[in-house]
């Protein structure tokens, strides 16, 4: 390891997994601050000298790999530049991606670009903060407290847009595209010795893979996973890592052991509350239905609606004045597009984008603007000072929308979904507490405490 005052820099592919990294690493006890684009080392040095880490809120897990192909060669070229000691591709827990939209293979061969030689590239996808794990290659995630093979999860073996088939993540990566062969430290591995470990690690390497994937079922395994992928730094290998937030934990235990921190700021509740959704996911549908029947109102819009005030400013005032309307009443809000993988208006939108030509993705994209530019326009009106974005492509689009440049943790709520402060140059966003949730995570009165916190 070396002095240097950035531990690890990372670029999430959406950004409720950029708050999901930035969250495991600062609760380690390494501070971190999450960007909306690769910050000027300036402005580390002038404002963020605190900072160990540092993370990249992107949006490529909706991208085309041509898409992907534009966007990120820059982007992990200037995270390599900045010369922390680990760069990591920040993958969802879940593994978001398929060879069309979010494909990780696409990742792997510009980090063999950017890094101007071959390197095999660790991937670890577990996070068992998260009930993510990964045993003998394949992955699992909890849902409603049973754990399920990657493929049959109730939620992401029906995702609307990367449906997840296969639970072996090196054939998910090989369908993908990825080239060479792939080794795999086990389960049976990571608990042997650390002398037996580094062995089992030197000879899989001797066989010149593009991908080590690592297994792990516990705390200890992750551990012992980050220091493997140090050991292999040390010698020179790969500090280019595609992995979870599993992966923050595993660096930030080299350095921090188990530090924590019990609250990374003090926080007071909140009066009201502005939640924005559009989260297709069960987890959502339970919160939404929770607050709804605990006093939250709800606004309900569809994909047609919000193309067509898209396009015309009188829909869109008028939607505009029911939102702050409620708002100026004192009411807490809630604006969604769906409720659950089964409503009928997502295969409505889908049939809409499918007829105009363009990828499912577009459906986030759109989506997720506007909803964000309306969440903007309701802070400016009305003062409100939190909000909740649900969603993971939901929030990648929204959160832009919003003239921030910067989020720093504030406190827990639920893991992978903590409340952040904003930084912008507009004193109306300057300040506001955001919480961005991931379809999948959450209790189901998630919303509620988000507004207690």
């Amino acid at each position: 390891m070396n002095d240097s005052s950035i531990i690890l820099s990372f670029y999430g592919d959406d950004f409720t997994g950029s708050t999901d990294a930035m969250e495991s690493l600062t609760t380690h006890g390494l501070p971190t601050v999450l960007f909306l684009d690769v910050p000027d080392p300036s402005l580390l040095k002038e404002r963020f000298s605190y900072a160990r880490c540092i993370g990249v809120a992107g949006s490529s897990r909706s991208m085309t790999p041509a898409q992907m192909e534009q966007e990120l060669p820059s982007i992990l070229s200037k995270l390599k530049a900045l010369g922390s000691d680990f760069v990591h591709y920040k993958v969802c827990s879940t593994f978001d991606s398929s060879s069309s939209i979010g494909n990780i293979a696409t990742v792997h061969k510009m980090a063999q670009k950017v890094w101007n030689h071959p390197i095999w590239v660790p991937v670890f996808a577990a996070a068992p903060d998260l009930n993510r794990y990964t045993v003998f290659g394949n992955h699992f995630a909890t849902f409603d407290h049973e754990t399920y093979r990657l493929d049959r999860h109730p939620t992401m073996s029906r995702h609307p847009i990367t449906p997840m088939n296969e639970s072996d993540l090196r054939f998910v990566l090989k369908n993908q595209g990825v080239q060479g062969s792939m080794e795999l430290i086990s389960v049976l591995n990571l608990d042997q010795s650390e002398d037996q470990l580094l062995s089992i690690l030197d000879h899989k390497i001797s066989n010149q893979p593009s991908v080590v994937l690592f297994d792990s079922l516990t705390n200890e395994h992750v551990k012992k996973v980050g220091r493997l992928i140090a050991y292999s730094k040390e010698k020179n290998d790969p500090r280019f890592i595609i992995g979870s937030s599993g992966v923050g934990s595993a660096i930030a235990s080299l350095y921090q052991g188990d530090k924590r921190y019990n609250e990374v700021s003090e926080t007071s509740g909140a009066d009201q509350l502005l939640v924005i959704s559009g989260s297709c996911s069960p987890v959502t549908e339970k919160q939404i239905q929770w607050a709804l029947s605990h006093g939250f109102e709800g606004l309900s819009l569809s994909f047609q609606e919000i193309v067509n005030a898209s396009d015309n400013q009188t829909m869109k005032t008028a939607i505009l004045k029911r939102a702050i309307d409620q708002i100026n009443k004192g009411k807490r809000l809630i604006i969604y597009t769906a409720l659950g993988p089964d409503d009928p208006s997502i295969k409505k939108n889908q049939e809409q984008i499918r007829k105009k030509g363009q990828p499912l993705s577009d459906s986030s994209k759109i989506l997720g603007t506007f909803l964000g530019n309306l969440a903007k326009i309701i802070i400016k009106e009305t003062g409100l000072k939190r909000l909740v974005i649900a969603g993971g492509d939901t929030s990648s689009y929204a959160t832009r929308q919003l003239d921030i440049y910067a989020l720093e943790m504030i406190a827990s709520v639920a893991p992978g979904a903590p409340l952040c402060r904003c930084y912008s140059e507009n004193p109306d966003l300057d300040g506001l507490e955001l919480a961005l949730k991931s379809g999948q995570f959450g209790q189901e009165d998630y919303f509620n405490q988000v507004l207690e916190k």
